[in-house]
């Protein structure tokens, strides 16, 4: 088995380190540290939490550890004080350290950040309390305050993310996630799509986290083939640079003037802006989803090796829409699949009619 040496020298500055350890912080407090620093929907899934902070604490600082690729969308946050931008590797490990040792953090809120840094990166910053959620299956749960916990009943997993506040007494089932873009992270978006009065623009996010999440792309041909043949709308192709490739051969089957390949054109928060002109948004379970709820653009998400009860918005329901499907392999390998023929039974003119429904 391989060693890694940052892992040793960790593991040699922990020994003896101790954490309090409670499930209810009576001490007064000035700062905290909300660590999310992973991909973008679950940094997404964090915000209610920042926002609930400052609700109850609006005069402690709320610092957020954020991954340097998607702080862009995040910065402009009036519930976040200061960010620490660390891509969870431990080529920054030891200068994310002595960033974090110099803010004299009281509690640290491990809300979605990888092992085997974070918690290390907390115990050895000084914290005196460090919670973490689920923490039942963390080899490093012996330095978390609170109690080891497993994951509760299936529900939005917002609520787990909130329930860690009920470390510092505040109880919340507020779940609507919030993004704040500036005036002008539009300007280019509108250049582009040239909106006219009755356009209507129906966007496409085709790639996802996994394989095992997307749609096949006959699929989406079909779905963009009844869009064009029965309505005036406008196909909105979005994506990263890495999913251009898909976006760019749906464009050429469908080869309409009405179809708009922007997937890889605007910096992370225009193509948000982008997200936020579409008037429906049709996609897999993935983080434009979830930048779609933040901006209530009104969603068509599609589901089956995911589930919606865990990350379809439990938000403005009315406009959250899911198609749903059952898995179909006897041993399901999820995130793992290469092939993810359960996502063949969601049919085009399934998506096609509740578009309809919902123009």
């Amino acid at each position: 088995m391989r060693i890694n040496f940052y892992e040793l020298v960790v593991k040699f500055l922990l020994r003896n380190k101790k954490v309090i350890k409670t499930n209810s912080v009576s001490q007064s407090f000035k700062t905290v540290c909300f660590f999310s620093n992973t991909a973008i929907g679950d940094t997404l899934f964090n915000t209610p939490v920042f926002r609930e902070f400052k609700k109850v604490y609006p005069d402690k600082k709320a610092i957020v550890l954020l991954n340097p690729s998607n702080a862009d969308l995040f910065i402009n946050s009036p519930f976040i004080d200061e960010v620490i931008l660390y891509n969870g590797k431990w080529s920054g490990f030891f200068k994310t350290l002595k960033i974090l040792k110099s803010k004299n953090v009281d509690i640290a809120f491990l809300l979605h950040s990888n092992e085997p840094q974070a918690t290390p990166l907390a115990v050895l910053s000084g914290i005196k309390y460090i919670f973490k959620l689920p923490n039942s299956k963390n080899k490093f749960n012996h330095f978390h305050s609170n109690s080891t916990a497993t994951y509760g009943k299936l529900r939005y997993i917002v609520l787990n993310r909130l329930e860690q506040l009920s470390f510092i007494g505040i109880n919340s089932d507020d779940t609507r996630l919030e993004l704040f873009l500036e005036d002008s992270c539009y300007k280019n978006v509108d250049k582009v799509l040239k909106r006219s009065s009755g356009d209507k623009f129906i966007g496409f996010q085709m790639g996802a986290s996994t394989v095992s999440r997307q749609w096949f792309l006959q699929r989406w041909k079909e779905l963009g083939d009844l869009i064009l043949s029965s309505t005036n709308a406008k196909i909105v192709l979005t994506g990263s640079p890495s999913e251009k490739h898909m976006c760019d051969s749906l464009e050429k089957l469908l080869d309409s003037k009405n179809v708009l390949n922007l997937a890889g054109k605007f910096s992370i928060k225009e193509a948000a802006a982008l997200i936020d002109r579409l008037d429906i948004f049709i996609t897999p379970d993935t983080g434009p989803l979830h930048i779609a709820a933040a901006l209530r653009t009104p969603t068509i998400a599609l589901f089956v090796v995911a589930e919606p009860k865990n990350s379809n918005p439990n938000f403005d329901t009315d406009i959250h829409k899911f198609i749903k499907k059952e898995r179909t392999c006897e041993i399901c390998i999820a995130k793992s699949c290469k092939y993810q023929a359960c996502m063949l039974q969601i049919e085009a003119k399934e998506v096609f009619d509740m578009i309809k429904e919902m123009m």
